[in-house]
């Protein structure tokens, strides 16, 4: 075999820095209704229509064969429709004959009575992921799963849960602490529910006698759960002078009773969740930068729900049936389950359980576009909440002077799915 020598000063091409594991992933449409499930995406240019999806499992007569043509003229992925009976529709607007429409990551498509969510990047292998604990999330936590995993390489000791109200943090923190090998409950507060003169009493408990009407000892909240978690819930709303009393805490693991001469030791692990950006509270000088600094040992951002339509309808059937009225395919029409894939869900979960209850006393085990607009009123004219174009996000960003905060909170998206678009366009 030849040897091939290079030429001593001939200069070496530098290499690309490798692209992170968790930015991959494979193209694909999720069928999110009458079932769910991943779809490799056809070859461009070829009219598919029926038959491509009965290939899949999906038997649906309303789709025309062919029915749709997925192209890339320029880059991008790009459909236009086919010549169908019923028609290509894409986040609920209707494709004009001829008419060819870019699909931006998480497009909803609708297809004879078929729904179809196209993914530029999906993680993991198409097939639904089962629950992780007590969250259901067959694809839109699977950043979290990875988490979890490296967690579990490298246990962290303090963990910062971030995410919008609604998102599941609490049920996030019991599967992270059960990860870790937490067991026993979990020990939940409410920081901004504490008043600060029983702040540490509250958190450290406090010796006989410590105070007015302490007539014995008490362990309280973080001596209790040793060897366990406890859940530090609204840590951004914890006032400015109390945020010194956690560092001995996070940092030594070490609590001091009220009253009590020395400090005791303790095994937990703390898990503090905020809605709100910790940066730029510290910043506004709010926050302590050495408490966050402690803080950001591990960090999991939840994405809220309007970032993962995918899994709207299996949390709303999941709702509907633990309130007696299972759902059946064929009691849901698919106009209204496409309002409810392309509702914004700005109160995420909470505002689907409440919907769903509503729904629920409406039209019991359905769900039928009437209802849908009673209880969420007409569908809102222009681009889905969430969806992130290049050029709306420059525009943006450049009012915001390049606050990621500030533009995400406008884009409406979280700073996680503001922060990867950007990535991606690098």
């Amino acid at each position: 075999m030849a040897v091939v020598r290079r030429n001593p000063t001939e200069t070496e091409d530098h290499p690309r820095p490798q692209v992170s594991p968790s930015r991959r992933g494979q193209e694909a449409l999720i069928a999110v209704f009458p079932s769910l499930r991943g779809l490799p995406m056809p070859p461009r240019r070829e009219a598919v229509g029926r038959s491509w999806l009965a290939a899949a499992g999906l038997v649906d007569r309303r789709v025309s064969e062919p029915h749709l043509v997925f192209s890339s003229p320029g880059g991008g992925c790009f459909v236009e429709d086919a010549g169908s009976h019923n028609g290509t529709w894409l986040n609920g607007v209707r494709l004009r004959p001829g008419e060819r429409a870019a699909l931006p990551d998480g497009t909803l498509l609708r297809v004879g009575s078929t729904l179809l969510l196209y993914r530029e990047g999906l993680r993991g292998g198409l097939e639904p992921s089962p629950p992780l604990g007590r969250m259901i999330a067959p694809y839109g936590l699977r950043g979290l799963v990875e988490m979890l995993a490296g967690f579990q390489r490298i246990p962290p000791r303090n963990v910062l849960l971030e995410g919008e109200s609604g998102t599941g943090k609490e049920l996030a923190s019991e599967l992270i602490a059960s990860t870790l090998g937490k067991r026993g409950t979990l020990g939940a507060v409410n920081l901004a529910a504490i008043p600060s003169t029983l702040f540490e009493a509250y958190l450290f408990g406090h010796v006989a006698g410590a105070f007015s009407g302490a007539n014995r000892a008490s362990r309280r909240v973080i001596a209790a759960h040793d060897g366990g978690a406890i859940f530090l819930d609204e840590i951004g709303e914890l006032p400015l002078e109390l945020q010194p009393k956690l560092l001995r805490l996070l940092e030594n693991r070490e609590v001091q009773p009220v009253g009590a001469e020395r400090v005791t030791r303790v095994d937990v692990l703390v898990i503090a969740a905020t809605n709100r950006s910790l940066e730029e509270a510290v910043r506004q000088g709010s926050f302590r930068a050495d408490l966050l600094a402690r803080l950001l040992q591990a960090r999991v951002e939840l994405p809220p729900l309007r970032e993962r339509p995918e899994d709207v309808l299996t949390l709303v059937g999941a709702a509907a049936a633990s309130r007696g009225f299972p759902l059946a395919a064929e009691r849901v029409e698919v106009e209204a389950a496409e309002r409810l894939v392309l509702h914004p869900w700005r109160l995420n979960l909470r505002e689907l359980q409440a919907t769903v209850d509503r729904l629920m006393a409406l039209d019991p085990g359905a769900l039928r576009l009437w209802a849908v607009e009673q209880v969420l009123g007409p569908p809102s004219p222009g681009p889905r909440a969430g969806m992130l174009v290049a050029e709306q996000v420059e525009r943006v960003l450049a009012e915001c002077r390049g606050n990621e905060s500030e533009a995400a909170r406008r884009l409406g998206v979280s700073r996680g799915k503001l922060r990867r678009f950007l990535a991606r366009g690098a």
